[in-house]
């Protein structure tokens, strides 16, 4: 028998797949519905200090077991409780789209502000590994963080033209606190968008310097960004167009990683040296650091186990490179640049 609520489930799916298949739903759902459903979720768990989202997912897991131990109890027939069971995951997951999942259906920042991608460029490239290495070791600082960082980042975020497709943040969005912290920690998982209640976390394992860019990515997704690029793209942004020297500092130090990575195979083995070398000692012995403590903590099986799974998500979601679309930063950042929009200069942006 058809029910009221399989109505509103076959309503709200068609939803999500119109969104999915026409850029322009997607579009007009993170313009209009999703600043409205992230500020409500966000703030009807706003004091409740852990992740909604990791104790929602404990639940959905119990109540499948319910289901499955009543259906066996009164004998139900297989096909029955696996309707119950399928209903249930349907349900979450139109929970997880309209909740924030349909970003990923968005226009990309490329479109909505008529950005080419870039073809590869030596020269271009190589100009662009020289004003950044200059900028990481002038802004490298052993000044501790401070405690009002967040509200510096909220407040850059904050100046963020509409036209640049953001959610306002609000007073009472803040980073909730992981109740399995420690398993994130052995994933390399720094940090993550909670689809449910607009929640974003951060892992409690981050070192100072890490602190910052990983905050401001995380809150870049909870704002409407869905590409792994564009949220690393606004983090650097605005942690390198703040007025702390730590956060500046986080802002150029996390994006090293990304910067090698596209320097190794885009340069010569002895220029690839020469860069490195380029770097402030410093800088270098602390990004050493930094990998040791992360890989002390990693768990190779679960890490590669996890990296698959949420490479098959980004990919399942619109975003064909999967976690490449990390890297692919660096492109974003000259694309920008390319049109002439220095964005941690240039007061139109960032007044």
């Amino acid at each position: 028998m058809i029910k009221a609520r399989h109505i509103v489930l076959v309503t709200l799916v068609a939803f999500i797949i119109a969104a999915r298949v026409n850029v322009s739903v997607g579009e007009w759902y993170a313009a209009n519905l999703y600043p409205i459903i992230s500020a409500g979720l966000s703030f009807l768990v706003s004091w409740i200090p852990f992740s909604m989202t990791e104790v929602l997912v404990i639940c959905a897991i119990g109540l499948m077991i319910y289901i499955l131990i009543k259906g066996i109890w009164n004998k139900d027939k297989v096909w029955k409780i696996a309707l119950r069971e399928a209903e249930l995951i349907v349900w979450i997951f139109i929970w997880l789209y309209i909740g924030w999942g349909m970003n990923y259906f968005r226009e990309s920042i490329y479109e909505r502000e008529s950005v080419g991608r870039q073809q590869f460029n030596q020269e271009k490239f190589e100009k662009f590994l020289q004003g950044y290495v200059e900028n990481l070791n002038s802004s490298f600082t052993e000044d501790s963080l401070p405690d009002n960082f967040k509200d510096d980042i909220k407040v850059g975020f904050a100046q963020i033209p509409a036209r640049m497709g953001l959610c306002t943040p609000r007073e009472w969005q803040q980073n909730k606190k992981l109740l399995f912290n420690g398993l994130y920690s052995s994933v390399g998982v720094l940090g993550f968008m909670g689809p449910f209640f607009a929640e974003f976390q951060v892992n409690g394992d981050l070192l100072p310097h890490q602190l910052p860019f990983c905050y401001a990515h995380e809150l870049s997704h909870l704002l409407g960004v869905s590409n792994e690029d564009e949220a690393n793209f606004w983090a650097y942004t605005i942690c390198t167009a703040s007025d702390i020297p730590a956060v500046r500092y986080s802002g150029y130090f996390s994006l090293l990683p990304y910067v090698l990575s596209n320097a190794r195979m885009a340069l010569s083995p002895d220029s690839y040296k020469a860069l490195l070398l380029s770097i402030n000692p410093s800088i270098r012995e602390q990004f050493n650091a930094q990998q040791q403590y992360w890989r002390e903590k990693y768990s190779p099986l679960l890490g590669s186990l996890q990296s698959y799974m949420y490479d098959l998500m980004l990919k399942g979601n619109k975003i064909s490179s999967g976690t490449k679309n990390y890297l692919q930063v660096i492109d974003l950042i000259m694309a920008m640049d390319n049109k002439n929009a220095n964005f941690t200069t240039d007061k139109n942006i960032l007044p």
